[in-house]
């Protein structure tokens, strides 16, 4: 009885944990002013290789067509049938999805990031078709690399490291968004995942949490050269475009190429978020076939 109190207490203050960066963004945005030059931000360090067909008013929705073409192909591989698990997918990805949007819709209004009009022809709540589109598209093509990995290796080389990984991420994504307080997009998204691994590890137990970490390492092979696209690397000027006030680059001066280190952990959200829902609609019909089939024999 002592240990469930005491696992009570930890999942309480890990949900209390996931909430207050909302409490902190709401008491930050009533207290200070946004102030950004939206031209200024749309030069970055680019790399010498350009992609001169990306100039165009189509290019954020083609990016994501792009990225999205293979796994959907792939989805109906033999062996990982992915397809046959839409109905676990687009649920998750739509209530992220929901979270995420009004994020972004609201970042964008107080001018901690926008978007460059160059690259889209048409908004809808102040944020371009392609944005919308990348809510389905990049959970797709992630959860889709994760169910491969389930599929295809039995083993989990990382799943006695569990604690040890918790612990860490949990305290190096604390301590980056404590110092980080007043930098709005560094500290909500490190505040948040804070609390969103500490509710994972002492809510759930670790059927495919550390699977998930290594899926997530391979994800971000595809998600630099995605996110450099989206921020400049390859184009005359980025289509995203950040306040730098409000990110990591004002405090280490630099980036991953040109896209803000606070992107990735940013990622890291938005699919563990998508996978542990996936997954426990997943477990949830497994859960149900074998009730089912327990009560016919």
């Amino acid at each position: 009885m002592q240990t469930l109190t005491s696992n009570r207490n930890i999942i309480t203050a890990a949900l209390i944990l996931m909430g207050l960066p909302l409490l902190w963004l709401t008491i930050l945005t009533l207290s200070i002013d946004f102030p950004w030059d939206s031209e200024s931000a749309k030069i970055v360090n680019k790399t010498s290789w350009q992609l001169s067909f990306g100039e165009t008013k189509y290019w954020y929705l083609i990016i994501n067509i792009s990225a999205f073409f293979f796994p959907f192909v792939l989805s109906f591989d033999k062996k990982v049938h992915f397809y046959k698990k839409w109905r676990f997918l687009f649920p998750a990805i739509g209530i992220v999805g929901a979270f995420f949007i009004l994020w972004d819709v609201y970042f964008t209004h107080l001018g901690i990031w926008g978007f460059n009009a160059r690259y889209f022809n048409y908004t809808l709540l102040g944020l371009p078709l392609g944005e919308w589109l990348f809510f389905i598209t990049v959970p797709y093509c992630c959860v889709f690399v994760h169910e491969c990995l389930l599929c295809y290796f039995s083993t989990d080389p990382l799943k006695k490291y569990d604690r040890a990984i918790g612990i860490t991420l949990v305290g190096f994504f604390l301590l980056i968004g404590l110092l980080n307080a007043t930098k709005a997009y560094t500290a909500w998204t490190f505040l948040l995942a804070a609390g969103f691994v500490a509710f994972h590890y002492y809510a759930l137990p670790n059927h495919y949490r550390t699977r998930f970490y290594i899926a997530y390492l391979i994800c971000l092979i595809p998600f630099v050269l995605v996110n450099g696209i989206l921020t400049g690397a390859f184009n005359e000027e980025p289509v995203v475009i950040y306040n730098n006030a409000h990110n990591s680059q004002h405090f280490l001066g630099t980036r991953l190429l040109t896209i803000p280190y606070d992107d990735v952990f940013y990622g890291f959200l938005l699919i563990f978020m998508n996978v542990t829902l996936y997954e426990w609609a997943k477990a949830k019909k497994k859960a149900a076939k074998i009730d089912h089939l327990s009560k016919n024999h």
